[in-house]
Formats: structure tokens, C-alpha cells, sequence
């Protein structure tokens, strides 16, 4: 079996020449999934159509891309308004990547217009929630994604059936060891339930879950190219070998 990586890779600068090396490198790893991080980029008033339309044109042979602009309670660089915001979530959906990576716990406005531009531009979304602090419980975790769902069909209006291939994506802090395996098996159950899950946990006491997760129904996990975009995160080339040793895997 196929384990898959994405990874992911900070966008500094609007300069197509640095960027077009970032990803011939990352092409020549073969990851299954790429991820751009708009969040690390020197200015937001370069984030324009025909900026993300040739970084989408970079990728040959053509990958699952997902676009990611994190919001700064979740570690993104920028601490912009709402409609700020949202104006560039717009954008990143309307260039038409694979998936748009969005916070859970974004504002109502912009979790409802995002929602409905990512439908009709047929863009998946990848709903996000990050606990810098704990791991929760598997009950826990049950009620956070509930009371997600509620919000979605009672404040923003989104029929759920819309949403059929979106991707939770659930990261946690551990405290203990222990935690990874509570996180596995939140992964497992949830995937066995039809969730269409990525879970892992941040940080060095981590790591074990981020290697372990794809064996237990995460779609992926997340690798770095050279620059890490979260704690913890691994390099591409030590995860595949990694794979390689523990399942045997051509990954």
C-alpha cells in the first residue's frame, strides 16, 4: 500500500524564478500532494490570480494541490480583518486548486461565502482545526466535529451533502507519549465511520503519530522540503525511507 506525503512548502515572494526551483524540487520528490503556504509571503498584495494561476501551471505532471492561508490564531503570519481575509480566500478559491485548506473556527461570514464559491468552483475543502495546547478525547473530538456540522447547516446556511469530499483535518499538542495513541485511534475510528480524516499531533513529542497515521485511515501526512511549516514536521526523504522500513512500501 501507497502511503501518502504532502508537502508542504512556505511561499516567500511573488519571484517566479525562486518559486519555480521550490517546486522542481519538490516535484523530483514525488510527493503525492502539495501544499503552498500563502501565509509566509513578504507582502499579501501579491497574492493575485495571475500570481497563483502560474503557480498552478508550475505543477507538471499535474498533483493534488491544496492552498492554505492561515489565520493568525493558528500560527499564520498575518493579522489581517475579516474582509481583508476574506478577499484573499476568495482568491485562492477562484484560481481553482485541488483543495482550499479552511479553519473550523473562521468567522461565520467567511466560513459561508467560502463554502459556497469552493462548490461552485468544484474546490474541496479541507476543514482545519489546530489545539496548540492538548489532545482531546475521542468524545471530545465527536462534539468539536458536531457542533462544526451544526454551525455549517444552522449559521452558514450549507447543505452538508455539498460537502461530501471534505477532508477534517485534526491536529493536536501532546502532553505524553500516550497521546499519540489516543490520536490514532481517533484517526482510525473516524476514518472507519467514512470521515474523510488527516489527524496527527504538533511537535517533537509528535512525531510518532505523524509517521504512524497513515497506517491508521489519515489520507496523508505532512512533509517538509526544507523549510518546516509546523512543529515536528519531517523531511520527505527521512518519511519515505521511514515507510519503506516499517510497511514495505514503495511510498
Amino acid at each position: 500500500m501507497k502511503y501518502k506525503i504532502c508537502i508542504a512548502i512556505p511561499i516567500k515572494s511573488d519571484d517566479l524564478n525562486i518559486n519555480s526551483q521550490l517546486v522542481e524540487t519538490s516535484l523530483e520528490k514525488k510527493p503525492d500532494l502539495i501544499e503552498f503556504r500563502f501565509d509566509y509571503i513578504n507582502d499579501v498584495k501579491f497574492i493575485t490570480f495571475s500570481f497563483l494561476t502560474e503557480l498552478l501551471n508550475l505543477i507538471t505532471p499535474k498533483i493534488p494541490i491544496v492552498f492554505t492561508f492561515r489565520r493568525i490564531q493558528e500560527r499564520g503570519q498575518y493579522n489581517l480583518n475579516k474582509d481583508e481575509r476574506l478577499q484573499i480566500l476568495k482568491l485562492l478559491v477562484e484560481a481553482k486548486p485541488d483543495y482550499l485548506d479552511i479553519e473550523m473556527e473562521s468567522d461565520i461570514k467567511i466560513l459561508k461565502t467560502i463554502t459556497n464559491l469552493a462548490y461552485k468552483n468544484n474546490v474541496d475543502l479541507i476543514f482545519s482545526f489546530h489545539d496548540f495546547e492538548d489532545t482531546p478525547t475521542y468524545e471530545e473530538t465527536i462534539t468539536l466535529l458536531d457542533k462544526f456540522e451544526d454551525k455549517l447547516i444552522h449559521e452558514c446556511s450549507i447543505d452538508l451533502d455539498k460537502m461530501g469530499e471534505s477532508v477534517f483535518k485534526l491536529i493536536f499538542t501532546p502532553q505524553i507519549f500516550e497521546d499519540n495513541l489516543n490520536i490514532l485511534k481517533i484517526c482510525r475510528t473516524l476514518s472507519q465511520d467514512g470521515k474523510k480524516i488527516v489527524c496527527f499531533a504538533m511537535g517533537e513529542l509528535g512525531i510518532f503519530s505523524r509517521i504512524m497515521c497513515v497506517k491508521f485511515g489519515s489520507l496523508w501526512t505532512y512533509g517538509s522540503l526544507r523549510d518546516k511549516t509546523a512543529p515536528g514536521q519531517i523531511n520527505i526523504n527521512t518519511l519515505r525511507e521511514m515507510y519503506q522500513l516499517l510497511f514495505n512500501s514503495n511510498s
